[in-house]
């Protein structure tokens, strides 16, 4: 709130011209945290409304509500957003739309990103023609899970259990899709949920008793930063990780898989640049990504001492020496 009031005290003592300038207020509601890396909201999406004229500190005041992992917040976080008058609300996953929507169901939002269906939700008429508050961007999470599961089963092929590190937003769709590709695979997988970041430690000693091979960590904004937290507990004991973005990768996880992020989030600041300009969110089709990263970490395989073949490093988009 501190940053904010400054923001607004430095806009309020602009010159004359720009005092005529709008001032767009853009908020970003997130289970998980406000990163600055490349490929967050931070790092890509204000950088690229820049580009089209959107200047934080100059026209444009963001407003970041992030739970940091406490999914109860969400519904106080989208009142405070609200008080704060914003113009366009990011919102991550369906969790935060739902709380978003209801704190304020005229105020566009911009999905970066769904990872369930925005129409199942009830977010949306269709993904071609939204039809109302809601557009963005859907990535099928849930089928984004399995074919990281399949992808790490594929790099140990010997193996015949893993671990899935899954977060309190777990959904019984995705558990009963993983358990279904595990089963198409004929391997196991174990489930320990985490609450925070001293749960990991307990959840890897369990994957390592069961003698899982490869965990797969749940792809969701409240896992996404922690990955140089678990990782070196991963390695301790033997086992093989695979998240759910190419960054993640380079912090400690063996395999990363999924969209290219920083091309989602440059996308995100196209939808925000949009509505800004006048456009009905209503009227912008919800996108699909079209392009896939694997990471391949070498490094961190080498410390398992894990033999990735040709074949599958032939695969990789990135090779981390």
């Amino acid at each position: 709130m501190t940053r904010v009031f400054l923001l607004l005290l430095l806009l309020s003592l602009a010159g004359p011209a720009d005092a005529q300038e709008k001032i767009w207020r853009l908020g970003f509601l997130t289970p998980g945290a406000d990163h600055t890396a490349p490929g967050s909201i931070r790092g890509t999406t204000l950088p690229f409304l820049a580009e089209r004229g959107f200047v934080e500190g100059r026209n444009l005041l963001f407003v970041p509500a992030p739970g940091e992992g406490d999914l109860a917040r969400l519904p106080q976080l989208a009142e405070r957003l609200i008080q704060e008058r914003v113009d366009v609300i990011i919102t991550v996953g369906a969790l935060a739309t739902r709380a978003a929507l209801k704190a304020a169901p005229g105020t566009p939002i911009v999905l970066s990103f769904a990872g369930e269906d925005p129409v199942k939700d009830g977010f949306a008429r269709s993904l071609a023609r939204p039809g109302g508050a809601v557009t963005g961007i859907f990535f099928r999470g849930l089928e984004s899970d399995a074919k990281r599961l399949e992808l790490l089963s594929q790099a140990l092929p010997a193996a015949r259990v893993f671990g899935f590190v899954a977060a309190p937003s777990l959904e019984p769709a995705r558990e009963e899709l993983l358990a279904r590709t595990a089963a198409k695979l004929r391997v196991s997988i174990i489930t320990r949920m985490v609450y925070g970041s001293g749960d990991y430690a307990a959840a890897f000693d369990a994957f390592h008793a069961a003698g899982a091979a490869g965990v797969l960590i749940m792809g969701t904004t409240i896992l996404a930063g922690d990955a140089p937290l678990f990782s070196p507990l991963a390695a301790e004991r033997g086992i093989a990780t695979i998240c759910e973005w190419d960054y993640m990768a380079r912090e400690g996880c063996v395999l990363g898989f999924g969209p290219d992020l920083v091309a989602l989030r440059r996308l995100t600041g196209e939808y925000v640049a949009r509505i800004f300009k006048g456009e009905n969110p209503g009227d912008l089709p919800i996108q699909q990504p079209d392009r896939f990263i694997l990471a391949v970490n070498l490094r961190a395989a080498a410390q398992l001492s894990l033999p990735l073949s040709p074949t599958f490093l032939a695969r990789a988009d990135e090779v981390i020496e």
